[in-house]
């Protein structure tokens, strides 16, 4: 299974690396529009986006998204911050307690502002623009839905039909380290952006999804509200076990002794990773603190005076940066 990953992955990469030429070349013929080094910039209410991953229509429909179920599960994360590593513990859980079943999770995952690319579009007939929500009602339950919008993006009626939240958070530091690194990957920022370039566009909010302040603003007040579960990327790799059992209970699903050592062993970054194979692009190092052999010392001054300034009032947080 390794091997298959591994060569499917490499496979993905190669038809990013094609994909983005043709779409270096869709920018030059005006096809598609290219700001900051986005390929496919879009702008909504404020947003930065890009085509390649949302439309004006797909954001729409996920304000006006009302069709929740009782055991629905939304995860919430800036780009970058932890986002697979919630997304598969929550699903581990369910298997364990049989609510699912095994390698199923693309039967229950629904990305809530993501857009189907253009030849699946077609394919299925979607003319709606409503993105992947459209096939919300044929996933499977328990649903886990995922989203990297800020919170004045999200439904509106979350709060009123309170379903269960799981906001991952990671220091800003690691976050854009591992940020670039994908960007590149998943071919949505210019092929010749520079390390120098991506890091003044995070610090001034010019990357896909916009500033990582932002969404750690409109996320603050709603932290401590009963159907909130608040989770920190480095706690989760520090102590694994235990965020296993505060995401079982935040999920009302009780799991023996035994249970919850098989989920902890299933999702070790190191076992993910080698599930996923080579050449993923979701996994990289996955370490807390990495920031240190890529920021410059000019780098690591400019992020703490943001940092100082941006983050302002949420301290109770407690970010952690490998120190």
């Amino acid at each position: 299974m390794t091997l298959k990953n591994t060569i499917i992955n490499y496979l993905r990469i190669a038809v990013l690396y094609i994909l983005s030429w043709i779409n270096a070349f869709k920018v030059k013929l005006g096809i598609l529009k290219e700001k900051y080094g986005i390929i496919g910039f879009l702008q909504v209410d404020g947003l930065k986006l890009s085509r390649k991953f949302s439309s004006e229509e797909s954001i729409a429909a996920v304000k006006e998204f009302d069709s929740f179920k009782p055991d629905d599960v939304i995860i919430g994360t800036y780009p970058k911050t932890g986002t697979h590593f919630a997304m598969g513990v929550v699903h581990s859980i369910y298997k364990e307690k049989g609510l699912v079943e095994p390698n199923s999770l693309m039967s229950h995952i629904n990305g809530l502002e993501f857009e189907l690319p253009t030849i699946l579009r077609l394919l299925s007939g979607q003319t709606g623009g409503q993105g992947l929500l459209a096939y919300a009602d044929k996933s499977k339950s328990p649903r886990i839905f995922i989203t990297h919008l800020p919170w004045d993006f999200w439904p509106r009626r979350v709060m009123e039909k309170k379903v269960k939240v799981i906001f991952c958070m990671r220091n800003p530091k690691d976050t854009v380290c591992s940020y670039f690194a994908f960007a590149h990957k998943r071919a949505s920022i210019r092929a010749d952006t520079t390390w120098n370039t991506f890091f003044a566009n995070f610090i001034e909010g010019n990357v896909v999804y916009g500033s990582y302040a932002h969404y750690m603003r409109t996320w603050y007040p709603y932290r401590n509200n009963e159907n909130v579960l608040s989770l920190q990327f480095e706690d989760m790799r520090e102590d694994l076990e235990g965020n296993v059992r505060r995401i079982a209970e935040f999920l009302g699903v009780d799991l023996t002794e035994e249970q919850i050592r098989k989920v902890t062993e299933a999702n070790t970054f190191e076992s993910r990773k080698k599930e996923f194979g080579r050449g993923h692009a979701i996994y990289r190092s996955g370490k807390s603190g990495g920031w240190k052999a890529e920021l410059t010392v000019e780098q690591n001054e400019v992020m703490n005076e943001w940092i100082n300034t941006e983050l302002d009032g949420m301290e109770d947080l407690k970010l952690k940066y490998g120190d």
